[in-house]
């Protein structure tokens, strides 16, 4: 009887052991399965920048792996404007850069004996964060300048965040900004753009949006005559094929300005105007449309 008794309690204890190691089993593997799929969609921040001056810059850049990016592409890393160069992580795997490369003296088909300088190529590229393989690349020959050319472009700045255009696309986003070397014409524009990685190329999801500009005269003594615009930037809760509608605020302001002269008896005089408007941007399936508008709301 007692033997009886004794063999059903390791029995009955074998047993619950057995029964608590196949639970085990399972709640592992259900975490497993969790943390290999993300089930939930990443939460969308729907304020991009208040302003151009609210823009939160990137400051990563990874002199180590940007080493092995240039010796993937070719490139002399001595050809590298390093200060003129930005990075963002993407992803886990993926790291995105945007290059400004110098070639010294390079000369363009129509302007063959024409000294026009050195040539400063701007280059996109998203690569693997280990081993710096080339993943995309893309050079962009409208931000591309000689610099003995009146337009110059300063280097990319990208935001410090991406951005998501819907609960599952990440995209980088940068501003570039253009002006003139004049004191006497005074004009800057900083163009926005947003960028993805789909099927191993590079997808432009929103190119060269005015996002600030400065356009106006000066006579180089504080006299002048200028008009701004001023952009914010956020999304919408509606959605246009699977991205959120972008909305855009514009701020316009114009100034004209005469420094005062006591000697001569001249009083300075100031003149301000403002106004503001809304822009929607809609994602057609391949990227956000605008119409470009060059028109001033002030100056003549």
């Amino acid at each position: 009887m007692k033997k009886s008794i004794l063999l059903s309690g390791i029995l009955l204890f074998l047993f619950s052991c057995g029964k608590n190691e196949k639970i085990k089993e399972s709640d592992i593997g259900n975490e497993e399965f969790l943390s290999q799929t993300d089930l939930k969609p990443k939460p969308v921040k729907k304020l991009i920048f208040r302003n151009a001056e609210d823009f939160k810059e990137s400051e990563e850049l990874n002199l180590q792996l940007l080493s092995k990016v240039v010796s993937n592409l070719q490139i002399k890393y001595s050809s590298i404007k390093v200060a003129e160069s930005s990075s963002i992580n993407y992803d886990d795997k993926t790291a995105f850069f945007v290059l400004t490369i110098m070639e010294p003296n390079k000369k363009v088909q129509k302007s063959e004996g024409e000294d026009l300088g050195n040539y400063f190529e701007r280059k996109y590229v998203f690569a693997d964060r280990e081993s710096g393989n080339i993943i995309a690349e893309e050079s962009d020959d409208n931000l591309s300048y000689y610099d003995t050319e009146a337009i110059r472009f300063s280097k990319s700045h990208i935001l410090k965040d991406l951005v998501y255009v819907n609960e599952k696309m990440p995209a980088v986003a940068f501003y570039t900004e253009a002006s003139a070397g004049s004191r006497i014409v005074l004009y800057s524009e900083q163009k926005f753009t947003l960028l993805t990685l789909a099927d191993k190329k590079i997808k432009k999801l929103l190119y060269d949006y005015p996002i600030r500009k400065i356009n106006g005269d000066s006579n180089g003594s504080g006299t002048f005559e200028v008009e701004t615009l001023e952009t914010g930037m956020s999304f919408s809760d509606e959605k246009t094929n699977g991205c959120f509608d972008l909305m855009i605020t514009k701020n316009f302001s114009y100034e004209e300005a005469v420094e005062g002269d006591p000697e001569n008896g001249v009083e300075g005089q100031s003149n301000l105007k403002t106004r503001k408007e809304f822009e929607k941007l809609k994602f057609n399936g391949k990227q956000y449309v605008f119409h470009r508008d060059g028109r001033h709301r002030f100056l003549e």
